[in-house]
């Protein structure tokens, strides 16, 4: 696939003020073809990111300009299809090992019936050895391969790599590089960002296009880059490395201006090779020498791409080697038929195969986090005997009427805050994979959060009734079926209310943000929690109304009614008079006697579907930004 661009401006807006708009990308041209390997540089704050963002669609608000494939606009839907985005971060799934990484994306890219070649992926990039290694014991270089790899699954024509040497060493950034070239000389499209690299490594690409200040002052073949900058009058000094040196220029705000001018903001394409055509066995083919001294021929099929490159060999192409790149081409070719056969609702698979793989995932990834689950385990445990020595045997003395409330006030708080900062902390950076994950086409965000919503139920509800079941018999409670299912029912949804809360915050907001945004959210809903136990009847209807849209209060009218409500005998009395010793008296001090368990519980799951609703659309609003 060829890209191409024109007059590509992209906006952005402050965060503080909408008025105040600024151009990062500002009205460039340019053109990326198939077969090479394309470096986008540029100083710092140049626009290089906004610019790959820009032509991959990672980025759509405040883009303009044409964008084009093989000289058509391109469709969007079908483009991002053909297409992958891999970003500067490795961002991988964690506690998988490579294969199960790679089967996983083979599952979600593949349609049914049609084979991973995973071995063959993992032997050329080198991983084969690495295969049973998890994720995030790899080493920088080879968690970059890895994301080449597991996007290579449905061998996608056209490659964004932001950064891709970042963090990396020179040996590993050099092995990278040849990497991200062997690919493109496959007939690829390899575009990607990088960041004053060095001379020998400048030569390993084809295609160099250089921004300064949003504006494109080269675009063209990377050893016509010197003699271009000569041409208008910047030399650049001997063994001096070009990279550095057109870096340089751009200090100069009057050099930016030239260079913009004399390549006319990227219409112009500097190049210094020759191109000519010629039958080969019966098929036309297109010979792309880069220099006299090239070992390399690209083949062109009739009407068709340039898909790969085979050795020449004294200037003449092996015709046993053509024969296997032939082969290779048509099976490449069918392939894709295939892929679009069957991509009848925008993804190689159904909604309910993304479900299945995408629960399997999560349910491997939660069960091998051996650690996590431990810390679940003994904090829920702690707090249950914690709570339940605070409050022993109370729950049947009829002078602990206070105590009963607190008690009460104590469980819901124990849920609510348990379950809301856990996804504040985590689902933001795990917001960034799912991102990448859907853009590359993976899967639809709908199985996803519904895969995310099942996977961490079994968990959260056995963790749940451990405690709810250690404090039931601690404090006291008389043992009843109803009463004690609808105990652990009350704890369950609290804690499914307060996590969706989470996770609405944390789709939306990073993690710093978020820690203070928690439990600001959260004080509303446990002040109108606390509020009017001591003057119940003489609360006004409109704060009454107000109350009901706090779970926490929800959760603490239902507790107090589980635990004295179900025909509750009167409790124990050790004082001459005891008011509050039949539970009938304690409901109606607390204007609570005509509510119902079901009906708090029932409102409770109607403000956890707002928030799981706010939490979806969190995600779409990022994933469209």
């Amino acid at each position: 696939m060829d890209l191409e661009f024109r007059n590509l401006k992209y906006t952005v807006c402050s965060r503080l003020s909408k008025e105040k708009r600024r151009d990062v990308v500002k009205g460039v041209h340019g053109k990326f073809r198939s077969g090479y390997l394309v470096a986008i540089m540029g100083p710092s704050g140049a626009g290089k990111s906004s610019l790959l963002n820009a032509i991959s669609g990672y980025r759509s608000v405040g883009v303009t300009g044409e964008l084009l494939v093989n000289g058509q606009i391109r469709n969007e839907h079908q483009f991002q299809r053909s297409s992958c985005y891999i970003t500067q971060e490795d961002l991988l799934q964690p506690l998988l090992t490579v294969r199960e990484a790679m089967d996983v994306a083979a599952k979600l890219k593949l349609p049914r019936g049609a084979q991973a070649h995973a071995t063959e992926i993992l032997q050329e990039l080198g991983l084969l050895e690495h295969q049973h290694t998890k994720t995030d014991l790899l080493s920088g270089g080879q968690k970059k391969r890895l994301s080449i790899a597991l996007e290579l699954v449905n061998n996608p024509p056209v490659f964004f790599l932001d950064e891709p040497t970042s963090g990396l060493d020179t040996v590993t950034t050099v092995q990278c590089v040849k990497l991200l070239r062997q690919l493109a000389r496959q007939g690829r499209t390899v575009v990607c960002t990088i960041h004053q690299p060095a001379a020998s490594l400048l030569e390993l690409f084809d295609q160099v296009y250089v921004l300064a200040d949003g504006r494109c002052i080269y675009q063209g073949d990377t050893a016509a880059m010197v003699p271009h900058l000569q041409s208008v009058g910047l030399p650049c000094p001997r063994h001096h490395n070009p990279a550095d040196f057109i870096i340089e220029v751009t200090e100069n705000p009057d050099n930016i201006t030239l260079l913009c001018e004399e390549i006319l903001n990227g219409q112009l394409y500097k190049s210094s090779k020759l191109e000519q055509t010629e039958p080969v066995n019966n098929m036309e083919l297109k010979i792309c020498y880069q220099t006299e001294e090239a070992q390399e021929t690209e083949i062109m099929l009739s009407n068709e791409k340039c898909l790969y490159k085979v050795p020449k060999y004294n200037g003449s192409t092996s015709s046993s080697s053509l024969t296997s790149q032939v082969s290779q081409i048509n099976s490449s070719m069918d392939w894709m038929k295939v892929q679009e056969q069957s991509d009848s609702c925008g993804y190689p698979t159904t909604y309910l195969q993304q479900f299945y793989t995408l629960l399997c995932r999560m349910m491997t990834q939660i069960f091998r986090n051996r650690q996590g689950l431990w810390i679940q385990l003994i904090h829920h445990v702690m707090c249950g005997v914690l709570i339940g020595l605070c409050f022993l045997n109370m729950a049947n003395d009829g002078t602990q009427m206070f105590n009963h409330l607190k008690m009460c006030v104590g469980l819901v708080i124990f849920f609510a805050y348990t379950q809301i900062m856990v996804p504040v902390l985590v689902y933001p950076q795990e917001v960034k994979l799912v991102k990448k994950e859907h853009f590359n086409r993976w899967y639809s965000l709908t199985p996803y959060y519904a895969a995310l919503t099942v996977s961490k139920l079994p968990v959260q509800i056995t963790l749940n009734c451990v405690f709810s079941t250690i404090v039931y018999f601690m404090v006291g409670v008389p043992f009843q079926v109803t009463r004690f299912i609808a105990f652990c029912l009350i704890g369950n949804v609290v804690s499914l209310v307060a996590e969706g809360m989470g996770m609405a915050i944390g789709s939306v907001f990073n993690v710093r943000n978020g820690c203070a945004i928690g439990p600001t959210a959260i004080a509303p809903f446990l002040g109108l929690a606390i509020y009017g136990f001591d003057f119940a009847h003489r609360i006004p209807l409109l704060m009454n109304v107000l109350m009901k849209t706090s779970f926490i209060r929800c959760g603490v009218v239902a507790m107090v009614l589980t635990i004295f409500g179900f025909g509750r005998t009167p409790l124990d009395c050790k004082d001459v008079y005891c008011h509050f010793s039949k539970p009938d008296v304690l409901l109606k001090y607390l204007d609570i006697e005509r509510s119902s368990v079901w009906i708090e519980i029932m409102t409770m799951v109607g403000i956890m579907l707002v928030f799981r609703s706010l939490c979806y659309i969190g995600l779409r609003w990022r994933f469209a930004t």
